[in-house]
Formats: structure tokens, C-alpha cells, sequence
């Protein structure tokens, strides 16, 4: 494992994706100081309905279900992470 792959681990696990304090820009941002590059970020969510008996509506949650992060290594080749959340 490179310092740069150690370093988007340790990034990832800290982040708390069930508050809204988080975004993609801020992944960016965050990302661009530490490994001197703006890296991919795809987010897939997963989309789930509940039905809430009290309203009688259904409601439609979204979740993160997984990062994945396009970066240039040491070596200057790409490499992909792909992080499943939850």
C-alpha cells in the first residue's frame, strides 16, 4: 500500500456519511492538500422507500452505498478505490 492509498484510507474513515457534512467538493478540496491532485470521486447511492403508516406516504431515502476514487500513485499510473459505506 503507498502513502497516498494509506492516506485517502485514513481520509474516508473519518468522514461520517449519515450527517450531511459531507460532499463531494469538500472530498476535492480536502483530497487536493494532501495529495497535491483533484482525484475522481463517483458516488453510488442506494435508493430505498419506506412506507410511514402515520402520514400513509411513502418516503424515499437515499444512501451512500460506495466511493470509488481515481487517483495517480507514485509510480504516476492510475489506480482506483472503491470504499462500500454501511
Amino acid at each position: 500500500m503507498s502513502i497516498k492509498e494509506n492516506l485517502i484510507r485514513e481520509y474516508i474513515q473519518s468522514v461520517d456519511f449519515r450527517s450531511d457534512n459531507w460532499g463531494v467538493s469538500k472530498f476535492k478540496e480536502d483530497m487536493r492538500k494532501f495529495l497535491g491532485e483533484e482525484p475522481g470521486i463517483d458516488v453510488i447511492y442506494k435508493k430505498d422507500v419506506i412506507l410511514n403508516e402515520f402520514k400513509g406516504e411513502a418516503e424515499e431515502i437515499k444512501k451512500v452505498e460506495k466511493i470509488a476514487i481515481v487517483f495517480t500513485d507514485l509510480d504516476d499510473k492510475f489506480k482506483k478505490l472503491e470504499f462500500l459505506i454501511d
